[in-house]
């Protein structure tokens, strides 16, 4: 066992060692040379031990002395117990990162390691088959192995925090999920799961919808055309009045589902129809004039407007209306007569925001987070008796996909509801700075 205090013993040791030789020399008459040989010796031992551990250092040796007295002796143990413990930690981080690379070439999603310069560092084996990148693909440009142009523009973009779907190394009827993951600052990690059935299975529900929407809307159009044929018939006659009224009715809700069912169908078919310069103050004006007829049949209610003129967006006429006549609807259909309604469309720091504020019954908020789903319904009663379709909101969600908007909603219970949305400038092309209020 080595001290605790090494220095402390080396110095009282050599300084005792060159007393006694001091010691020896003026007893046998030779002065200091006894205490100056011993000092060239001790000098000397640290100089031939120092190159044993500057050998050991330039791996020329590849043991350290055993059994050193000294100084040299605790170093050289010490030396020894940490060489050991990292013998150990490098045997220790081997097994686990086989451990790791055994099990991230288990998994099926695709995991590829990229460096700041987005080159390929590693693969697992589920690469290979998904993004056609092999191992021996190491250090070549990720862009170079996965040749498309959305994967380029998404890297370069920086932006992570939404996946990207691209087409699969294996078919153009392919489709893969691909998520990029930033760490340790400079170094990315790619991971791409194959989502083609589920993507297939969307797919088959769309066109189902799509399908099933158009074959209904033909024999819906003849029974509707059937009753208003029947209804000048059976004037006067209660008996066959009071069906008749029913059918015509629950025909123009199928109408209204069917047609905002085939809305939907468009929208998520992700057709990028030429943009158009669409004048959004018109719009929110048509929809207004439309809004307050409907409101007329239903006792009437309270309309102030602020709308800020010479808006004008590029983009689609009718996706713009649908969303904005569903917003104004809504408010209409759940606002009881007499009631408060506010719709404005003014200019705010970033771009313009289009606002509904109505004095409703209001939302609870366990409802907020699910109100764009399609067929959601707070209360399923009142949205029959108003005439609701449960597809409003979820048209108006997709709609602002298109234009990087989101819907912003907030509701106090008992109070009323704001619903809003923020066009920003990237899709606006002209804006007025003045407003125009009426009621």
């Amino acid at each position: 066992m080595y001290s605790l205090y090494p220095w402390r013993t080396e110095f009282w040791t050599v300084l005792g060692l060159l007393a006694l030789l001091w010691f020896i020399g003026l007893l046998f008459g030779l002065s200091a040379w006894p205490a100056l040989a011993g000092l060239a010796g001790y000098v000397g031992w640290h100089l031939y031990y120092s190159w044993r551990l500057v050998s050991w250092l330039g791996k020329q040796t590849k043991k350290l002395p055993h059994h050193v007295p000294g100084i040299w002796g605790y170093i050289f143990y010490r030396l020894e117990v940490r060489k050991r413990k990292a013998t150990e930690r490098k045997k220790q981080i081997a097994r686990l990162l086989k451990q790791f690379r055994a099990s991230t070439s288990a998994l099926p999603d695709a995991t590829v390691v990229l460096d700041r310069n987005f080159q390929i560092q590693w693969v697992n084996d589920a690469a290979s088959a998904l993004l056609g990148i092999r191992k021996t693909d190491s250090g070549q440009p990720v862009v170079n192995l996965i040749r498309d142009p959305s994967f380029a523009t998404y890297l370069e973009t920086r932006e992570y925090s939404e996946p990207l779907q691209l087409s699969a190394a294996t078919g153009l009827d392919s489709r893969l999920l691909l998520r990029v993951i930033p760490y340790e600052g400079d170094k990315y990690l790619i991971q791409a799961r194959d989502i083609t059935e589920g993507y297939r299975l969307e797919q088959m529900r769309r066109d189902f919808i799509a399908n099933a929407s158009h074959e209904l809307r033909t024999p819906l159009s003849v029974l509707q055309g059937s009753i208003e044929q029947l209804e000048p018939q059976v004037a006067g006659n209660a008996t066959a009045e009071k069906p008749l009224e029913r059918m015509r009715r629950q025909s123009e809700r199928m109408m209204r589902i069917l047609q905002d069912l085939l809305i939907l169908a468009r929208l998520e078919a992700g057709r990028n129809e030429p943009a158009q310069l669409v004048s959004l103050s018109t719009v929110v004006s048509e929809v207004i004039e439309e809004a307050r007829i409907a409101s007329a049949g239903m006792g009437g209610h309270q309309f102030e407007v602020s709308v800020m003129p010479d808006v004008c967006v590029q983009g689609q006429r009718q996706d713009l209306h649908a969303a904005i006549s569903n917003l104004v609807m809504n408010a209409v259909r759940y606002t009881p007569a007499g009631g408060g309604i506010h719709v404005s469309l003014a200019a705010v720091r970033g771009g313009v925001r289009f606002q509904v504020v109505d004095t409703g019954p209001g939302i609870l908020p366990q409802h907020l987070p699910r109100l764009t789903e399609r067929f959601y319904r707070v209360d399923v009663g009142r949205s029959r008796e108003s005439g609701g379709t449960g597809l409003g909101l979820s048209i108006v969600k997709h709609v602002l996909d298109r234009y990087h908007a989101q819907i912003e909603i907030s509701s106090i219970p008992g109070k009323g509801s704001t619903f809003s949305f923020l066009l920003t400038q990237d899709v606006l092309c002209a804006a007025g700075p003045r407003a125009v209020a009426s009621k």
